[in-house]
């Protein structure tokens, strides 16, 4: 019953777009970075054939170099969404342009032989503004742009490549997001999570990638209600990836499939699971050494199970989101 009175949009807190926020943040996923795809992604999207070496089987590309090297990043992104916020309900409810602009860093503090092994500390981090556009009046909330938010995130993150090519990782994110409209806090959580990648190469330029993570998400959002806790959001979650990359000339097209299961154990939430699919296709065409196009789209449909102590059923917060879009990035490595 308490999830259906959130459901309803509470007229006082759905004004402000507060409920709104809350579904939005309920489906963002969060993670941490793993160097490996994105330097194997890199490698492809680049005018040259992935090699077995590039794919963790010796000395993997993003461990060439040792001792310190940065790398720093601006991406600009204009997508199509239905239902950007992953509201329950149809697919195409408050379908709207999202425009994304993000800086981002990442740091590698040196390189450390351990025999099969080679271990790397990273730190990184960044910072994105997301920016609503839909307007429409016969809405509770007729002007999505008071959803508008930034996004601060900072990591540490150790990477364990053995000779074998296997890639492990561990480390901890801080992630917070922060109304535009009113300056304050929405949400913010501290994610320590452990992974594993495999790279390996199909073809001349075929690359297949898989990918293993863990996680607890320990978050902080603002109770809407007397009913809601500041822990309700708090989960574990546990992801399967497998992406294809194939170059072709100067492009790289990447498909993508994840499945993940979440475990929620606090408030409204209590006794929780879902399990989110995640079906992308990116393309990447490299304008220059520095500067790339990119095109994506994605659809997720988030299956929920479990029952309220009322009975309520959780399917209720079942949801589907497809999006459609482009963007650039600069990158600058130093």
């Amino acid at each position: 019953m308490k999830t259906i009175l959130k459901l309803l949009l509470i007229p006082s807190l759905a004004a402000s777009g507060q409920v709104k926020s809350n579904d939005r943040i309920d489906s963002t996923t969060r993670s941490l970075p793993s160097p490996v795809v994105d330097s194997v992604q890199k490698k492809s999207s680049s005018k040259t054939t992935a090699k077995s070496s590039d794919t963790g089987a010796q000395r993997p590309l993003v461990l060439k170099k040792s001792g310190f090297s940065a790398t720093f990043g601006y991406d600009s992104d204009i997508s199509y969404k239905q239902n950007p916020l992953g509201a329950p309900g149809v697919l195409d409810q408050q379908a709207d342009a999202v425009w994304v602009n993000k800086f981002h860093g990442m740091a590698k503090l040196g390189v450390y032989d351990l025999d099969s092994s080679v271990l790397t500390p990273f730190v990184g981090g960044a910072w994105s503004m997301t920016d609503y556009t839909y307007q429409n009046s016969n809405e509770i909330v007729s002007d999505l742009s008071v959803l508008n938010h930034n996004t601060t995130i900072a990591y540490l993150l150790f990477l364990l490549q053995h000779e074998s090519g296997w890639s492990f990782r561990s480390g901890v994110m801080y992630s917070n997001d922060r109304s535009t409209e009113n300056d304050t806090e929405e949400y913010m959580e501290f994610y320590p999570s452990v992974g594993a990648t495999k790279a390996y190469s199909l073809l001349d330029n075929l690359l297949g990638v898989f990918d293993a993570s863990f996680g607890y998400h320990y978050g902080e959002i603002e109770a809407i209600t007397s009913d809601h806790t500041k822990d309700e959001l708090d989960h574990m979650d546990a992801t399967l990836s497998y992406s294809l990359i194939y170059s072709f000339e100067s492009f790289s097209v990447t498909p993508n499939y994840s499945i993940s299961y979440r475990k929620y154990d606090n408030g409204i939430n209590l006794n929780r699971s879902d399990i989110l699919h995640n079906l992308g296709l990116k393309a990447n065409y490299p304008i220059s050494e520095s500067f790339e196009l990119v095109l994506h789209s994605s659809y997720s449909k988030r299956l929920s199970d479990g029952n309220e102590k009322d009975g309520t059923p959780y399917s209720i917060m079942d949801f589907k989101k497809f999006d459609i879009g482009a963007g650039l990035s600069l990158t600058a490595s130093f």
